[in-house]
């Protein structure tokens, strides 16, 4: 009988579980000597080694977080080890503090895992105190306002994708890797054809990207993959890479089932714009329809109808109440009865069109009126369509849904810049003034950050135009992927970004901004000429310290260019005081002041349904709650963060039934965590009899006026009386 694969991997994996905590054991005592050495580059080089490789091994055997703490550390090492500088004091204290994370990490990994007991005796990984920093012996960096205990790094945007790359090139291969990790993609390193079968059968990848040429012959790579695809019932999406450019091996990667082919040297930009396009699973938001209609039953019947087939539409029956809706709902499109008794439709589109904000918002009258004179006088009147009544549902779901579609592709191009798809100027600037006016209301940090590429027009000039636009994409792709869904990212201009990263204090940003800026100053890029890599500067400002959106985005343009005066390739804090004095650190509480105290919520969303995401979503954002969302229970749990949530959000259908025992795994998973059942309004029934299985609460979608607020407050209640 053959050995399972499945098995013989999990069996690796948990000897290299059992050998994590020497590994850490061994850089934290690395740590030490450097710090005694007054940093000593030969004690650098060590520690830079041992981090090198826990950052390649432990990602492979999925201890995914842990390998991208020390792929981290080995950036910034690398960085100051290839150049004659001193590094700062902040930069010194993130490097502690990764160091103290990768110990965390080992005890979370003791606590959740079960790790074969070995006969040698494992080095104590969790000292009483952090890592020792040093003061450095540079000019220390100027002081931040608002100081605060180190940031716990945030959650990238996405688990990583876990790809395989099967390449005997050594060299050429560790490079690649150290590029598609910027990206948070999971590498899978492969040096040669045997065993590849059972790793595929295994780990089974999101993308296989593969060399052709190998000892075994010029086109065993070809092969290879034919010989595994015809294994599947559904093929794994494979990119060729390869030295050969001819038509033969072309057609052979064609037949072979290949799905994208680069010839080296491969620019890691393209490669990831095609892995993202393979392996991306774009989040199938619904279309939004708002109807006006005084006759409640057909609204409530166009509703129904609409909603079956993936349209979240919402009815109202008076006019007066269009304005406010459009703000709340969002929509694509209205649907417009043509007579009303407060107003008519005409009225109505009139008032909508005179605010400019709405001047290109579908309108489609649909009402009982059959005179030509009269359906094209609403026509004139701005609207798109006239569709006369009674419809019938196939009707109506046909002739909205094309109209609603095609004005969100028209709304994407006004509102998206067409070369990295990020918020355009004007877009990235009004959704500033939303964040800003969040902030102010719930009284909570908001930081922003300037970047602009540095000599981005001697990229231009030296490379050419198609070069520097491949840069900017892919310096666009790192943010999104490095930034939280709630955070703002825009395209300012020409080479300059802009990001507001809500409820992030200034010390965060800067950790978090300069921890990009080590990436993408380690991406190469490929043009004519060869390789090369390129750089950004950044400038932060924030609110409290500046009271309005004018002034934070002045002392953030201000940082910027002290940054680039600065010799660029660097991070520049604003240190300014505004016009009021900055938000102080609360005082040390007592336990029974904490318990009286709401907690801090950050949620967890567990649902495959578009709508009941887009609507948490929607909601927990004007919370201003931090929140992830996974598709499944399964995946759920697997879920791993440095802050672990403590308010999970999960689909009725996923915990009820057959399915019950999803919530006993979910209490054990998240032990200090409140789960609320999410449900249809419909089915409230059903979703209070999960309380009695252990759930604590539940929530209905569509969520009424104030029902999120109404459950945090029940929770927070409940919490204090415990």
């Amino acid at each position: 009988m053959k050995p399972d694969p499945a098995e013989q991997f999990e069996a690796l994996r948990k000897r290299y579980a059992a050998q994590i905590g020497e590994r850490v054991a061994a850089i934290h005592a690395a740590w030490n000597q450097l710090v005694q050495s007054d940093w000593d580059k030969t004690a650098g080089v060590e520690l830079r080694q041992l981090a090198h490789k826990l950052a390649g091994s432990a990602a492979m055997f999925g201890f995914a977080n842990l390998g991208a703490v020390a792929h981290d550390i080995d950036l910034r090492l690398k960085e100051w080890l290839e150049h004659d500088q001193s590094l700062d004091t902040l930069a010194r204290q993130h490097l502690a503090q990764q160091i103290a994370l990768l110990q965390h990490a080992v005890g979370e990994y003791r606590t959740s895992t079960a790790v074969p007991e070995t006969n040698q005796p494992t080095p104590s990984t969790a000292p009483s105190e952090p890592p020792p920093v040093p003061p450095a012996n540079t000019e220390p960096a100027p002081p931040i306002p608002q100081p605060q205990p180190p940031a716990t790094p945030r959650e990238p945007n996405g688990r990583p994708q876990t790809i395989v790359l099967v390449e005997d090139d050594r060299e050429f291969a560790a490079k690649l890797v150290g590029q598609l990790r910027l990206f948070n993609y999971d590498v899978h390193l492969v040096n040669d054809l045997e065993g590849l079968p059972t790793l595929i059968r295994a780990i089974n990848p999101a993308a296989i990207i593969m060399d052709i040429v190998f000892p075994e012959g010029d086109l065993a790579g070809t092969e290879t993959i034919a010989n595994l695809q015809r294994e599947r019932t559904e093929p794994i999406p494979v990119i060729y890479i390869s030295q050969r450019d001819d038509f033969t091996a072309r057609l052979a990667a064609v037949r072979s089932g290949g799905h994208a082919y680069f010839a080296k040297p491969v620019d890691a930009g393209q490669l990831i714009n095609a892995l993202d396009r393979l392996t991306g699973v774009e989040e199938n938001t619904p279309l939004r329809v708002l109807i006006v209609d005084d006759d409640q039953e057909f609204g409530h019947n166009c509703v129904h109808s609409l909603e079956i087939a993936g349209i979240h539409a919402r009815a109202i029956t008076d006019p007066r109440e269009t304005l406010n809706q459009l703000q709340v709902f969002q929509p694509d499109l209205i649907v417009l009865d043509m007579y009303m008794p407060i107003c008519s439709g005409k009225e109505l589109a009139s008032i909508i069109r005179q605010q400019d904000r709405y001047v290109g918002m579908p309108i489609v009258f649909l009402s009982a009126e059959t005179n030509r004179l009269q359906q094209q006088s609403v026509l004139s009147l701005g609207a798109d369509d006239f569709l006369a009544k009674p419809i019938s549902p196939a009707d109506l779901v046909a002739a909205i849904s094309a109209r609603a579609m095609r004005a969100r592709y028209l709304q994407r191009f006004l509102i998206r810049d067409s070369l990295t798809g990020l918020l355009n100027h004007q877009a990235v600037e009004e959704e500033l003034s939303h964040e800003f006016a969040r902030a102010e209301r719930l009284q909570q940090p908001l930081s922003i950050a300037i970047i602009d590429i540095d000599h981005f027009k001697r990229v231009n000039d030296s490379y050419g135009h198609l070069i520097g636009d491949q840069v900017l994409r892919s310096f666009a792709r790192l943010l999104q992927q490095r930034l939280r869904k709630s955070d703002l990212i825009g395209r300012h201009g020409g080479e300059e970004f802009l990001v507001a990263l809500p409820n992030t204090s200034l010390v965060e940003a800067r950790t978090l901004i300069d921890t990009i800026r080590t990436s993408f100053a380690a991406l190469r890029h490929y043009g004519p000429a060869g390789e090369f890599t390129v750089t950004f500067s950044a400038g932060i400002a924030g609110y409290p310290h500046h009271r309005s959106q004018l002034g934070v985005m002045q002392a953030a343009d201000a940082a910027l260019y002290q940054a680039k005066h600065a010799g660029r390739n660097r991070i520049v804090v604003d240190t300014t005081a505004g016009d009021t004095p900055p938000l102080l650190l609360p005082a040390a509480k007592d336990e029974a002041t904490i318990r009286t105290e709401a907690p801090s919520w950050r949620a967890l969303i567990i649902s495959a349904n578009g709508i009941q995401r887009r609507m948490l979503r929607q909601a927990l954002t004007a919370q201003g709650l931090m929140y992830d969302m996974i598709d499944d229970v399964e995946r759920a749990l697997q879920y791993e963060a440095p802050i672990p949530p403590n308010l999970i959000l999960v689909d009725m259908t996923q915990i009820e039934g057959a399915r019950t025992a999803n919530i006993i795994l979910l209490r054990e998973h998240f032990a200090k965590g409140r789960i609320v059942t999410i449900a249809p309004a419909t089915a409230e029934p059903r979703a209070a009899a999960t309380v009695a299985f252990g759930v604590d609460d539940y929530l209905l979608i569509p969520l009424a006026a104030g029902a999120l607020s109404a459950l945090l407050d029940r929770l927070s209640a409940s919490e204090r009386s415990t």
